[in-house]
């Protein structure tokens, strides 16, 4: 067999540069904003997230498009490769995983769809497992294997300027969200093998910032295979996380579609755990 494409979508938070390295297709999804404009999730360079207005930010929004069938079928059957693998979001946040299978199904070519177990820059480095797998010329059975490997090792650690816009836009039970809070606290959460886990509200940035870093070290006894900081609208919060963590493989920003969802104001970090030596 020849080569294989790595697929995904732009909730990634995967910047442009590693996937012109890698050759990942990005298909994008489009969030419509109060403005009465569509804002499609451009390339965005590392670092960097697409700046929500205000009006967006308190406005309950239409949602996010995410790709249909057809985009994943004609992504999996265009040129420059045999094969293809569809990697979406964990399907108790997002809904892409059934059209990517419905794609993989109707495809003339063999395509294969994978459901990361996890969602933003944790998918992102699900993604790059498989593409770098493709990249050595794997087949496909071998990419899948690395993409499900990454995925069952994958961990994300994130703090929520404020629970409102995830609350509204459904994806998470409010069980997991728990009670309304007017006070000035954020909310931190793990998010691992699809399922999220709060890890309680914090006080000052400091305080949130080193709960997260806590957080990453209890979570790489023996180090990270691969990691990056992400943000939406908080370059400086990511910043320091980075500093206080230690360098990442990469920094990257929330598109308009991811802030919907979120708000502004988020900042994490996401790993794959190098094995520890018995």
């Amino acid at each position: 067999m020849g080569r294989v494409a790595v697929v995904t979508d732009s909730s990634t938070c995967l910047p442009a540069a590693l996937a012109e390295v890698f050759g990942i297709r990005v298909l994008p999804i489009s969030a419509n904003l109060p403005e009465d404009r569509s804002s499609p999730d451009a390339d965005l360079a590392a670092g960097t997230s697409w700046p929500l207005s205000e009006a967006a930010e308190q406005e309950e929004l239409t949602g996010a498009n995410r790709p249909f069938v057809t985009e994943y079928l004609a992504a999996v059957e265009g040129p420059g490769h045999d094969a293809a693998v569809l990697v979406t979001p964990a399907v108790e946040f997002a809904a892409m995983f059934r059209n990517a299978s419905l794609a993989a199904e109707l495809a003339d070519r063999p395509a294969v769809a994978v459901d990361a177990r996890t969602a933003a820059a944790g998918q992102a480095l699900v993604v790059l497992a498989g593409a770098e797998e493709a990249a050595k010329g794997a087949d496909l059975a071998a990419v899948v294997a690395a993409i499900e490997d990454a995925s069952r090792r994958v961990e994300l650690v994130a703090s929520l300027e404020t629970l409102g816009p995830l609350r509204r836009s459904g994806p998470v039970p409010d069980a997991v969200l728990g009670p309304d809070d007017e006070s000035e606290s954020r909310s931190v959460f793990r998010m691992r093998g699809g399922t999220i886990e709060p890890l309680g509200p914090t006080g000052s940035a400091q305080e949130t910032l080193e709960t997260i870093r806590q957080a990453y070290v209890d979570g790489t006894p023996g180090g990270a295979e691969r990691s990056t900081v992400f943000h939406a609208g908080a370059a400086e919060l990511a910043e320091r996380l980075e500093a206080m963590i230690g360098p990442v493989d990469f920094v990257s920003g929330f598109s308009a579609s991811m802030q919907v969802h979120t708000g502004q104001g988020v900042v994490g970090v996401a790993w794959l755990a190098k094995a520890v030596p018995s």
